[in-house]
């Protein structure tokens, strides 16, 4: 939290360092020329007075994932791959040609279901078992300030960035919905356990994220590469449900549990070649690394598992007007420890215009 506050004094004494004539200095171009700039000509941040609304949707394809030792698993092989959905909102203004404000949140919806077991009790009965885990919900909502360099951008810009994640979204699950199907009553009794696990999106507690980023650009290629750390402001409390069956028929009861969310770090490095004015290709690696939290089970603190995942993202960028552009990226996993590594599409439209400028 200190961190997080040092941050913010810092970004408000350099905006309010910021000599006037700066701004003024930034050479005037119309709406159009602005929207249409193409990426090796871009700045880190919004102009002054644009505002930009970004909706995306990831497409993901679960099928391996890596164990602690960073082997890879087939999860088709063990009957466990899945699918999820995932979407994206994010709303920007440019207060200044160097200072830029933002908002976000997600939606995500995903289904994880174990191969089917079957069980022989004592009592001759004959029991089969599937378990789905569903995980949906709304995602916290991250408040983000951004600050570039005070100088117009010609070959270089570095920015930083930080801001918080406001713990609004639901992060108690609801009770399981578990149920019995396929009773027979013959000479064994055999029926089916459907155990049906609901998970939330939320983090639970605020959550702040400080980056830095800087660009470099020559002639039609660009480099980009950015470093980002979040870290919980505390530890949270949640809701563990268990449940017991008799006959056949369940009941939940819910304990309350502590927690601390992990502190993660993540790198990108991108190269861009702007093919054209209106058509940009991208290829970037994304290191990801989340360690240092703790989960409670039985009034005892366990260590949660550092997770490692390094991910290749070829990506394109299409302007289809002077308003709107179209993202695409492609996500191929690498490497990896204690992580799921799915193949992903993701989609981004973007629409950017200046409100206040005729």
């Amino acid at each position: 939290m200190k961190s997080a506050s040092l941050f913010i004094i810092i970004v408000l004494f350099l905006v309010c360092a910021v000599p006037a004539a700066s701004q003024k200095n930034q050479a005037e171009r119309d709406k159009f020329t602005l929207l249409t700039m193409p990426y090796n000509k871009r700045p880190l941040a919004l102009y002054r007075g644009q505002f930009q609304a970004n909706a995306g949707y990831k497409f993901a394809i679960r099928a391996r994932s890596y164990d602690k030792d960073g082997n890879v698993i087939i999860l088709k092989d063990k009957g466990t791959a899945s699918v999820y959905h995932y979407y994206f909102l994010n709303l920007r203004y440019g207060i200044t040609n160097f200072l830029e404000l933002s908002a976000e949140t997600n939606y995500i919806k995903k289904g994880v279901r174990s191969p089917a077991e079957t069980y022989f009790s004592t009592a001759a009965d004959v029991i089969s078992v599937n378990t789905v885990t569903e995980t949906k919900g709304m995602g916290d909502v991250l408040l983000l300030g951004t600050l570039r360099l005070p100088i117009t951008f010609k070959w270089f810009d570095f920015a930083a960035r930080g801001g918080m994640f406001l713990p609004i979204a639901k992060y108690e699950p609801p009770a399981p919905k578990h149920t019995i199907t396929n009773v027979s009553l013959t000479a064994a009794n055999t029926y089916t356990i459907n155990f049906h696990y609901n998970n939330t999106n939320g983090f639970g507690v605020p959550v702040y994220l400080l980056s830095a980023v800087t660009k470099f650009s020559l002639s039609r290629f660009s480099i980009e590469a950015d470093f980002s750390y979040m870290d919980p402001v505390k530890e949270g409390k949640n809701i563990r449900w268990d449940e017991e069956m008799v006959n056949k028929t369940f009941a939940y009861s819910g304990n309350s549990y502590k927690y601390r969310l992990n502190r993660t770090i993540e790198v990108n490095a991108a190269l861009h070649y702007q093919a054209t004015g209106w058509f940009n290709i991208e290829l970037n690696t994304n290191y990801h690394r989340s360690e240092g939290g703790w989960t409670e089970y039985w009034s005892k603190k366990y260590k949660n598992p550092e997770e490692h995942l390094f991910t290749l993202e070829p990506a394109m960028e299409i302007q289809v007007s002077p308003s709107i552009t179209v993202y695409e990226i492609t996500g191929l996993p690498l490497s990896g420890k204690n992580m799921d590594a799915p193949f992903y599409l993701f989609i981004t439209l973007s629409y950017n215009l200046f409100p206040f400028l005729k």
